[in-house]
């Protein structure tokens, strides 16, 4: 081995290829960050998606389980007064009022009560408004002038929330059906129609199933 070449291999890397080394790996860094990055990203998404769906089954099966369990309890007028008739079960179209009624409203069982020495009857509504779908209940069944529901909500980003209830094999819109003094207490089935926003439209039949009449 010659003395030029001995030194050809001894010498070092020049700032040029040090410089092109750093490009290099700054490179292939920004494409691994950015890769990362829209990794994360769409774990965030899918992880966003699935608790979102998630809540909307939860929604759908807690109204299921009240429906399930309404009962022929009509509750005393707030007044006192014997002879306004309050339905067990009962329903309409959105009231876009502030104080507007819910869009059904009725009492259910089945409610667990830890000192066994009370009813287990409570009244339960659900109410449009404002976008989200929120579900009511109040603190007692027979209910004073000023007793107001507990509104919890249940979904958000809600465009639409119709119900209509099954009378004599046909769909109405609202419950007691009006006309008629002779309707069954509770009616036999449930729709609803929930439209979410950007995510399309979800209908729902719910039965009602072991009713006192």
């Amino acid at each position: 081995m010659t003395r030029a070449t001995a030194r050809r291999k001894q010498r070092g890397l020049t700032l040029l290829e040090v410089l092109v080394a750093v490009a290099v790996f700054a490179i292939f860094s920004a494409m691994a960050y950015g890769g990362l990055i829209r990794l994360l990203d769409n774990r965030e998404r899918v992880d966003a998606e699935r608790v979102y769906w998630r809540n909307v089954s939860l929604a759908f099966q807690r109204i299921q389980r009240d429906l399930s369990l309404a009962r022929n309890r009509p509750p005393r007028d707030n007044t006192g007064n014997p002879d306004i008739k309050i339905p067990a079960f009962a329903g309409q179209p959105t009231d876009p009022r502030a104080l507007g009624d819910p869009n059904v409203e009725f009492t259910r069982g089945g409610i667990l009560v830890p000192n066994g020495s009370t009813a287990d009857l409570q009244r339960i509504g659900y109410r449009f408004v404002d976008g989200k779908l929120m579900r009511l209940t109040w603190p007692v069944l027979d209910r004073a002038p000023l007793t107001k529901p507990q509104s919890t909500p249940l979904l958000h980003d809600v465009d639409a929330f119709e119900v209509r209830f099954n009378y004599n094999g046909a769909w109405i819109d609202r419950y007691p059906p009006l006309g008629t003094s002779k309707f069954d207490p509770v009616p036999r089935a449930v729709e609803i129609t929930l439209a979410l926003k950007g995510r399309g439209q979800y209908k729902r039949v719910f039965l009602i199933e072991n009713k006192e009449k």
